[in-house]
């Protein structure tokens, strides 16, 4: 019979996956409830594991009643979502793959539902089915389809990796020796990056793709993968565990303006850190720069938005944009890299000749935040009207954040473009100029791209950025919120309080959240801190552990340092051998009080730092996340291959 305690409907926090609960989402979020269950299931499951029930349940959701319904779903609305519609010949093959899955797994589940079944049998049919998902996995990475494939190939993984755990905890009920458990541990955790590299090539092929077309089918390709394929793919690392949380920070962006094409090598630098915004900040005053052509009474004017000055948390006093976002042409081994301190203000521009580009009768709109009890931005009215006049393009915009308009169209009623999106706000806005390439050489003491402020022959296109609620807490507050409730607290790496010089953004969706922190070449520390605020009520004697995720290409002989730092009271929690490796590796603590460290009394900060020394030339490393659990919670289920 099956485990009632595993109905997902009980979940309590659907926060930490906005969308995933029956909302109807706007234009660029697709409609994949299909698969939302699966989510939830994995987010309850990792928190407290079902074992020898859980691949019970995800099969019973992929595939209800033996059928694949749920992966045809999911087909279709990617189909339509993108354009990219798989041939008939092609939907055949997976629906024959389908079934071949669903009878071995049928079998298995079957026989190890019934009383006082053989081990020995249960271990055949376990390996049969290993096996054939293994064999089968290939027909979902359909190459020039990966835009589709990317989707199904994610729930074929999350079935396998479920099926893998299931036989590591049930061990000898399932037939199994020491010697098997620990080949599905290997196996377990090859397949994790095994899969996780194969998603990405996927991602990016598409995404490189779709860009380009235009910027636009990207971002709404990237979306849904934001919101339907990178969690997965954080939950696969998270279930070597049991008493973590799966929470995704992936912000959606939201795109209006004049389709541009973009490169690939452009969205890693220079777009990627535009749509970002200051990275551990959230809009609060934003300034759009316009201009109107002073045409005869006759003829509608053309309005050109000329560029965004968005202001995040003026108590920081840094405003505008942040990083320098350097391209090419640096000697620096970080030269592709968008380093997060660097703020500046003032921006020049130069055409591909070296001719200045100027700003030209422009009109600045100031719109300052909204001053209620919530001070997000929950939606937005941003809509372009094009116009043709003879031989001319002729454009009027329409822009309201909230309640208050910021710029009225001069070319004639606009029907309005709503966006909004249930349990996201708006955390940033940014312009991405058409005509003008972003991979121009500047430099380096001027390139910053906070103000895109030129003259250019045709409009802007706005892009807003949506994060999610599960953010809030931090974004308004400046620090992580810990409740005595929370067994697991996730904190991104963007979301620091402090962080050093020669800090760079990179892009690493696949960890659920919007970018890690790249630590290059410094001749001091590199440092990044989190500040913790443990709410009233809060039992300090409560023991915790920090878990630290981080990617070290080249080996570290001093190691990373995680310390407490509280008001003098400074304590080593761990200091971590960094030998090279390419993949994300886990390091977690001893355990400790909140006492321990000096914090006595709740509602109080505490600082952890994560750092290490000096690096010479080629030596980097990356930060991705930070887990605070409770000792009681926690528990590894499945060693890493590296520790």
């Amino acid at each position: 019979m099956e485990d009632s305690s595993l109905d997902t409907l009980s979940i309590v926090n659907e926060t930490d996956f906005p969308l995933y609960n029956n909302y109807t989402e706007p234009t660029i979020a697709p409609a994949l409830i299909a698969v939302a269950p699966i989510a939830q299931y994995l987010a309850t499951a990792i928190g407290k594991w079902a074992a020898k029930a859980a691949f019970s349940k995800v099969l019973s959701l992929i595939f209800p009643g033996s059928q694949p319904a749920t992966m045809e779903k999911v087909r279709t609305e990617v189909e339509t979502l993108i354009n990219q519609k798989l041939s008939q010949d092609r939907v055949n093959i997976l629906n024959a793959e389908y079934r071949g899955i669903i009878e071995v797994s049928d079998v298995f589940d079957a026989y190890i539902k019934q009383p006082g079944f053989t081990p020995a049998t249960a271990k055949g049919y376990f390996l049969n089915l290993s096996g054939a998902i293994i064999q089968r996995l290939p027909q979902f990475e359909v190459q020039t389809y990966e835009g589709v494939s990317i989707a199904l190939f994610t729930q074929m993984c999350t079935l396998h990796l479920t099926l893998l755990k299931d036989g590591i905890l049930a061990g000898s009920a399932w037939g199994f020796t020491q010697a098997d458990v620990d080949s599905f541990i290997k196996l377990f955790n090859q397949k994790v990056l095994d899969y996780r590299t194969r998603l990405m090539r996927m991602y990016t092929e598409e995404f490189g793709r779709l860009c380009k077309v235009s910027l636009k089918d990207g971002l709404t390709f990237r979306n849904m993968c934001n919101l339907y394929v990178f969690p997965f793919a954080e939950a696969w690392s998270l279930m070597r565990y049991e008493g973590l949380k799966l929470q995704s920070s992936l912000s959606l962006w939201d795109y209006v303006g004049v389709s541009i094409p973009l490169n690939y090598n452009e969205w890693g630098g220079l777009v990627y850190k535009l749509l970002m915004g200051e990275v551990n900040q959230r809009l609060t005053t934003v300034k759009f720069n316009y201009s109107f052509t002073n045409e005869p009474a006759d003829i509608p004017a053309r309005e050109n938005i000329r560029g965004v000055h968005p202001i995040y948390d003026p108590s920081s006093g840094l405003t505008g944009w942040i990083g320098n976002g350097r391209t090419n042409n640096f000697n620096f081994a970080d030269n592709n890299g968008n380093e997060i301190m660097e703020v500046r203000t003032q921006t020049f521009y130069q055409d591909p000749n070296n001719e200045p580009i100027a700003p030209r009768d422009i009109i600045n709109q100031i719109l300052t935040a909204p001053a209620p009890a919530d001070l997000f931005f929950k939606n937005a009215d941003i809509n372009v009207k094009f116009t043709q006049w003879f031989q001319s393009t002729l454009y009027g915009w329409n822009i309201k954040l909230g309640t208050q308009t910021v710029l009225s169209s001069r070319t004639g009623t606009i029907p309005p473009n709503y966006l909004a999106y249930d349990g996201y706000y708006i955390r940033a806005i940014s312009a991405c100029p058409r005509g003008v390439s972003l991979a121009y050489n500047h430099d380096l003491t001027t390139l910053t791209y906070n103000r895109i402020e030129y003259d250019s022959p045709t409009t802007e296109n706005i892009i807003v950025g949506f994060a999610p609620d599960n953010t809030k807490d931090f974004y308004s507050k400046k620090s992580h919120y810990l409740s005595e409730t929370n067994d697991s607290y996730v904190i991104p790496a963007l979301q620091f309080a402090e962080v050093s010089y020669r800090s760079f953004l990179e892009d690493t969706p696949d960890q659920a959240t919007d970018g890690s922190i790249k630590f290059a070449r410094t001749f001091i520390s590199n440092e990044a801190k989190y500040s913790i605020r443990l709410n009233t009520g809060f039992n300090t004697a409560t023991r915790y552990k920090l878990i630290i995720r981080v990617r070290v290409p080249y080996r570290l002989p001093a190691g990373i340092r995680v310390q407490s730092q509280n008001s003098g009271n400074n304590r080593m929690l761990g200091s971590f051998t960094a030998n090279a490796n390419p993949e994300w590796v886990d390091f977690v603590t001893d355990a400790f009080t909140f006492n321990d460290l000096g914090i006595t009394t709740s509602s109080t900060n505490a600082l952890f730092s994560i750092s290490s020394d000096s690096l010479n030339s080629g030596e980097e490393w990356y930060l991705s996340q930070l887990f605070l659990v409770k000792e009681s919670a926690f528990t590894t289920q499945i060693n890493p291959l590296l520790k």
